[in-house]
């Protein structure tokens, strides 16, 4: 074999492996068109070694689940009867006790806490026993004691509840997103308030709105949502809403899309419930800060958890 036949083969199979690795990017690209050889190349990922996806250490939660029933010692006027007012608490909490290998989480719960109740609790402990140690009547009572053995609870008589789910939703390589729903009935109506803590898992601190969003746009980011909003408004799905003066503060943060959440009565008759607007991450683009677009550019290892029920 000659020199000039051997070079000859040595270049088809080195045009071979080339075309082969180009084959492997392209079938190994996720759904937004990003190939992996993109997350590699970003100098970013150079000092955060930890959100290479193979390299992502799963995060761990506990369940916490209890529930219980009041009685007020008060009694109230039913027809031509007397009878107490009772009051119903139910939480359950899949609760984060380690993220990506840390357990210093103090932060982040002091934050769930806080969308909880008001309470000066620092844990789970302290919270679950606040939650159960105030139950809240649907008329002002100081006086009660807890439902058990002897104390006869009528579901239908002046019955109030309060419901507490808090549960991971949304997790990525440097993201996490929990959500707080907080639900209660007073005796006439159901309110509704979801809140959701965004964590970066990497750095270990809660994001807040600034480090997503450039709040000096924040009128152009409210045109946004506004514009979904009567988008929904021309499917005549939803053509009682109306246009909010006021930025959400509460929402998802996905791969190709932000989900808003407002709360009952604010663009529709009170009574209907949380209201989801959704904007697609290329209208906000021009809206994130420097911070949350190089995490989105970069992010992978996606994860999404089930909605909790009770």
């Amino acid at each position: 074999m000659t020199k000039r036949t051997l070079f000859i083969i040595i270049g088809l199979l080195l045009l071979l492996d080339i075309a082969a690795f180009f084959v492997y990017l392209i079938g190994n690209s996720n759904s937004d068109g990003k190939s992996p050889i993109e997350y590699v190349l970003r100098d970013s990922v150079a000092h955060m070694a930890d959100t290479i996806p193979d390299r992502i250490i799963e995060d761990k939660f506990d369940t916490i689940a209890r529930d219980a029933a009041f009685v007020s010692r008060d009694k109230i006027r039913v027809g031509k009867e007397l009878k107490p007012m009772t009051c119903s608490v139910k939480f359950k909490f899949i609760w984060p006790t380690s993220i990506n290998n840390n357990s210093n989480l103090g932060k982040l719960h002091k934050e769930l806490i806080s969308r909880i109740a008001t309470t000066s609790a620092s844990d789970v402990d302290g919270l679950t026993k606040h939650l159960l140690d105030h139950p809240e009547f649907a008329q002002h009572s100081t006086k009660f004691v807890r439902a058990g053995e002897g104390v006869n609870v009528e579901p239908g008589i002046n019955k109030t509840l309060q419901h507490y789910r808090v549960f991971p939703y949304f997790s990525t390589s440097f993201l996490l997103e929990v959500v707080v729903l907080v639900e209660k009935h007073n005796g006439e109506s159901l309110s509704r308030n979801m809140n959701i803590v965004h964590y970066d898992r990497v750095h270990h601190h809660v994001i807040t709105l600034d480090k997503i969003f450039d709040l000096s746009k924040a009128d152009d980011i409210l045109a946004l949502v506004n514009q979904r909003i009567e988008a929904e408004k021309l499917t005549g799905t939803h053509d009682n809403w109306h246009e909010t003066n006021i930025l959400p503060t509460e929402f998802l943060l996905g791969r190709k899309s932000v989900v808003f959440y407002l709360p009952d009565g604010a663009i529709a008759p009170r009574g209907t419930g949380l209201h989801e607007i959704t904007v697609s991450n290329q209208d906000l683009e021009p809206y994130f800060t420097s911070y949350y677009s190089e995490l989105l550019a970069n992010d992978t290892h996606f994860v999404t958890y089930d909605f909790l029920q009770f």
